[in-house]
């Protein structure tokens, strides 16, 4: 004679509690991808896609090369990131860069090195001048706070046409 407390751990049963195991199958499938969206979710946000890291990490160039910017694409409100700006001209000229765009609007740049030789309020950006080196290379780096929430445009340009254009997203 079979004892009533073994049964088959996948049926349903009545007794001695009413259990309805293919509703619990299903609870258990959802754990399960749950747990799988959760690993998926702290992967990413190691790579960097809330904040610093390989997945936010962008360079570009301008198509002659004399501008050249590294840039963080995701950011965290209320989180400093850098901007790098590098230009190329003649050695130890005056370099003009104008920053553009909508991106003052999510972000306050909190500190900028080296200090710039002028600067001038353009548009709803700002354009700087700086000192290049006996090589004719100039660095800026900016640090910005993000301020806002949503996707900045930022276009980065100088007087004789090299530009980049790209976006910035600012998560909550």
């Amino acid at each position: 004679m079979s004892d009533p407390y073994e049964q088959d751990d996948h049926r349903s049963r009545q007794f001695p509690v009413r259990e309805d195991m293919a509703f619990q199958h299903k609870v258990w499938r959802f754990e399960r991808v749950g747990w799988y969206v959760l690993v998926l979710l702290v992967v990413l946000a190691l790579l960097g896609l809330f904040s610093r890291g390989p997945l936010s990490n962008r360079e570009l160039h301008s198509d002659d090369g004399s501008l050249g910017v590294e840039y963080q694409a995701f950011h965290r409100n209320g989180s400093s990131n850098a901007l790098v700006i590098r230009l190329k001209g003649q050695p130890n000229a005056v370099l003009e860069v104008e920053l553009g765009g909508d991106w003052l609007e999510g972000f306050e740049v909190q500190a900028l090195q080296p200090a710039p030789m002028r600067s001038a309020g353009a548009g709803q950006g700002m354009t700087l001048w700086v000192q290049a080196d006996e090589r004719g290379q100039a660095s800026l780096h900016l640090s910005l706070l993000g301020d806002g929430f949503g996707t900045y445009h930022c276009r980065i340009a100088t007087p004789r046409g090299a530009s980049v254009s790209f976006n910035q997203f600012i998560f909550p």
